[in-house]
């Protein structure tokens, strides 16, 4: 058992192996670093407003049964408020559970001129701001609510309010959005780490593919944002509209200083990632297969097992990310109130968790669950436990495929583009690890299992592959000598043993001393090497 101090030295001795693999873990460290102080900005950014649009529906007492969705284009906006998911009936949505609360070109706004509003709202910050409810003197239901900052106040009607509950919905999702990149910056630091300690081809694509996702979901934000801020500014802040008046004249700059930083340190790491990565996939790859020589085809069915690997990594984080997401919406929106079968969804994601954390590690340590771990199958060509691997792939694409049958789901999703994107994701990633599982099932039996074993053998008794120069092509061992030549017809075995070797007077006979190979763990310990061979 090896002390921490020891793990520590051998963890610290695989960074600075080279300097690709120095460069790449500080780069990750770094890179993780000022995109999680990025996130974070902008999740304060997203919940400082949320807060205060969330106070102003709230005192407004709109139903948290409620939603919000636009329809139309720019100069025909309409924005819908419901208490449930609109269906559709013969391929027409049906508006039944919805109301009007905004069509471009036909409200008009409160009891002052938006002048007059702007100068309240840019003072809000200095002076504070208090909310407080309008109610009518007979019925006591709430009519509107008054923004007070100092000696200056302002109404909002209850059309306004009803309309605010939008850009509500859009901030509290930025602040889901938000907080996963942030999780994911760790994520991928830690995938990184262990691409580096265990030279591992797997780990390294997946860092490559997340951070090309993510830079590719950076630019979508860029463009999102002054496009939303186009929409809301037709809706809410023009003069015309029921608000007439910007609540937040700062936050877009604000997020735009974000969020274009974001993507240009996205797109600068993703090239030096690619760079990083090719070089250490490159040593990675010259380091395969070495210790005993592997033939053409175990080099194609070890990619095969290398890709598996690879989508396992990805699909841990992302069918997680997916699931959590979705939960989210289910327990802290107005899809709480709607949903009829949530205990069902609530059952799926603690069954989809639990078993997705055993089915889809990768670690190098067995465990009582390996038998749903479908590298351990894999590696040692185990079918039944290959077929468990498949069973629960197949369950896991059907269970999030049948939750498209719920019309709360279908509306999230449609509704809203980054669940959306990680379910996609998830469920492609779920199908690969399906269709090359049963492409490493089909090539059970041709050597892979045995190759794998001979070099974590060899490389846990540090056997160095410098002993003997192998040529797969001419099958020759050393220089010099051909395993495959045959013995001449005229060569006669001796019926004889052989002399010993002959003695010089006076010194002992010189007899051939036998070579010793010294081994630091026993072949038969365990020891296994889970991702590439190191030799």
């Amino acid at each position: 058992m090896l002390s921490v101090k020891s793990r520590l030295a051998s963890a610290y001795a695989r960074i600075t192996l080279t300097r690709t693999t120095t460069a790449f873990f500080l780069f990750a460290f770094l890179h993780c670093f000022a995109q999680g102080i990025i996130q974070s900005f902008l999740f304060s950014l997203d919940a400082e407003y949320n807060a205060l649009l969330s106070s102003v529906t709230a005192v407004a007492e709109i139903p948290r049964r409620n939603l919000t969705y636009f329809e139309g284009t720019s100069g025909d906006l309409r924005l819908y408020m419901c208490d449930n998911i609109p269906s559709v009936v013969s391929g027409l949505l049906n508006r039944d559970p919805c109301e009007t609360i905004f069509a471009s070109g036909v409200d008009s706004n409160g009891p002052l001129v938006a002048k007059h509003r702007q100068l309240i709202t840019e003072d809000r910050f200095s002076k504070g701001l208090t909310i407080s409810p309008i109610r009518d003197p007979i019925t006591r239901n709430t009519t509107g609510v008054t923004l007070a900052s100092g000696t200056n106040s302002l109404i909002l009607s209850k059309q306004c309010t009803q309309t605010l509950f939008y850009p509500q919905q859009i901030t509290r999702s930025s602040m889901r959005e938000d907080l996963t990149f942030v999780f994911l910056q760790f994520w991928l630091f830690s995938i990184s780490l262990v691409a580096v300690l265990n030279d591992s081809v797997p780990h390294t694509l997946a860092v490559l593919a997340t951070r090309a996702l993510v830079t590719a979901w950076s630019a979508f934000a860029v463009w999102r944002t002054p496009y939303i801020q186009e929409k809301l500014t037709e809706m809410i802040f023009e003069d015309g509209t029921p608000c007439a008046v910007d609540l937040w004249p700062e936050y877009w700059r604000v997020r735009a200083g974000y969020e274009i930083p974001d993507l240009i340190l996205n797109l600068t790491a993703l090239v030096i990632a690619s760079y990083l990565s090719a070089t250490l996939l490159r040593d990675y790859s010259a380091q395969s297969f070495q210790c005993v020589g592997a033939p053409q085809h175990i080099t194609r069915i070890n990619k095969f097992f290398m890709a598996v690997l690879a989508v396992l990594q990805l699909e841990a984080f992302v069918l997680i990310a997916a699931m959590g997401l979705w939960i989210d919406v289910l327990i802290n929106t107005s899809i709480a109130q709607i949903s009829s079968h949530t205990p069902a969804y609530k059952g799926c994601f603690i069954i989809t968790t639990v078993v997705s954390h055993y089915h889809e590690s990768c670690s190098s340590h067995g465990s009582r669950w390996d038998a749903l771990q479908g590298w351990y199958a894999i590696r040692r060509e185990m079918r039944v436990l290959m077929g468990v691997f498949l069973g629960i792939s197949g369950l896991f694409l059907t269970l999030w495929s049948i939750m498209f049958y719920s019309i709360v789901y279908r509306w999230t999703f449609i509704e809203w583009p980054y669940l959306a994107c990680f379910t996609v994701a998830s469920l492609m990633l779920i199908l690969a690890s399906i269709v090359l599982g049963v492409v490493c099932r089909m090539n059970f039996g041709k050597g892979l299992k045995q190759y794998l074993h001979a070099e974590a053998a060899l490389a846990s008794s540090n056997f160095a592959p410098e002993v003997f120069a192998h040529d797969e092509e001419k099958g020759k061992m050393y220089d010099g000598l051909d395993v495959d030549e045959k013995v001449p017809a005229t060569f006669e075995a001796p019926r004889t043993p052989p002399p010993p070797p002959a003695a010089t007077w006076g010194r002992p006979v010189q007899y051939p001393q036998p070579i010793h190979v010294a081994f630091t763990q026993q072949l038969g310990s365990g020891h296994q090497v889970p991702y590439n061979v190191r030799c």
